[in-house]
């Protein structure tokens, strides 16, 4: 996968692999409508902050490839908008045409130990995963 906000795609699949494991495990919800159409269709996770995966926005795979794609091809992505905003204060209407560098602007401000998603995870008290990671 290529950069995306300045995540690697590792950081990527890291963030990805983290909602599915806290969706199978049940702590997670599992997506039921897209957050922008409500659509029930072929449904995604997506993240702007993928140091901060654990609350993804549900979107259907059309609008999921639309948002990444919005950079190269804004055009797709103001019609969704422009369809879907009721007040204009949903998330998907704030979000930059500009790809911005935020993987480093959030390693500047919290230090390099934020890349690291599975030890800061919010896994509940008592779980395998919460005591494997120490």
């Amino acid at each position: 996968m290529p950069v995306y906000n300045g995540f690697t795609h590792e950081e990527r699949v890291r963030g990805w692999q983290l909602i599915h494991f806290c969706i199978d495990s049940g702590w997670l919800a599992k997506p039921e409508r897209c957050s922008i159409t409500g659509s029930s269709e072929n449904l995604q996770m997506h993240c702007e902050d993928y140091y901060s995966p654990w609350s993804p926005y549900p979107v259907s795979r059309s609008i999921h490839m639309a948002l990444h794609r919005r950079f190269r091809q804004p055009d797709p992505w103001n019609r969704i908008v422009e369809i879907h905003a009721v007040t204009g204060d949903e998330w998907f209407c704030t979000l930059a045409l500009k790809q911005i560098d935020l993987a480093a602007m959030l390693r500047a401000q919290h230090g390099a130990h934020i890349v690291d998603v599975f030890r800061r995870a919010p896994f509940p008290p008592n779980n395998i995963a919460a005591a494997q990671r120490g």
